[in-house]
């Protein structure tokens, strides 16, 4: 698949992490593809109660903004375990990078744990180990083996610094046989994607490639 591969983006923890950290020493807080799908309908039958993470619609129109936000919830339900090894530890213990795994392809994992380096070395004591929380504000394109999202996320229950919720943006393609060693993943998706551009800005469309 073409998608299968990650973009030159910024952790949106550590551009979180980094903004805030400029903005409270200036005495304030802040943060700061075209498929013929479209923006997926907000009006839909489906609720949230009969969507399966673990099941991919048959129907491209069935992977809106209701059945994403449960995929993600789950995937960052997985992420919060490694997280907390990580703050825990203050280490990039191999448990936690096996998490990952189960969860972001391999070039992602790698964006992932350089920015987790980075993260542990200068902040540590701001990290907390729960859970970072994406609410789905837009499914921006959806194809056989891409989907695109903009997420609002929040930083609450991640870090001490008094970080606003920031978009982000989230590539998701369906999982394959060998993505999943450790079977840590309840859903059928992958993260290819997570993150910014450096400015903040929203990034190229994944799903147009």
């Amino acid at each position: 698949m073409a998608v299968r591969r990650c973009l030159p983006l910024f952790s949106a923890l550590t551009v979180a992490v980094l903004l805030c950290a400029s903005a409270c020493s200036e005495g304030e807080a802040a943060l700061g593809p075209a498929g013929s799908l479209g923006t997926a309908s907000t009006t839909t039958s489906t609720t949230a109660r009969e969507i399966d993470p673990a099941v991919i619609p048959d129907d491209l129109a069935d992977i809106d903004e209701a059945y994403v936000q449960v995929v993600v919830d789950a995937l960052f339900e997985v992420d919060a375990k490694a997280t907390e090894i990580f703050v825990e530890t203050k280490r990039l213990e191999p448990a936690a990078i096996d998490i990952l795994r189960g969860i972001y392809l391999p070039e992602e994992v790698d964006r992932q744990i350089y920015f987790w380096e980075q993260d542990l070395a200068l902040r540590s004591d701001e990290l907390l180990p729960g859970v970072l929380h994406n609410d789905v504000q837009r499914v921006i394109d959806v194809t056989e083996d891409c989907v695109y999202v903009e997420v609002e996320s929040d930083y609450s229950e991640v870090t001490r610094r008094d970080a606003p919720p920031s978009l982000n943006y989230l590539g998701l393609t369906p999982r394959i046989e060998g993505d999943d060693p450790a079977g840590l993943n309840p859903t059928k998706w992958m993260m290819f994607m997570d993150g910014i551009e450096l400015d903040g800005s929203e990034p190229k469309n994944p799903c147009d490639d």
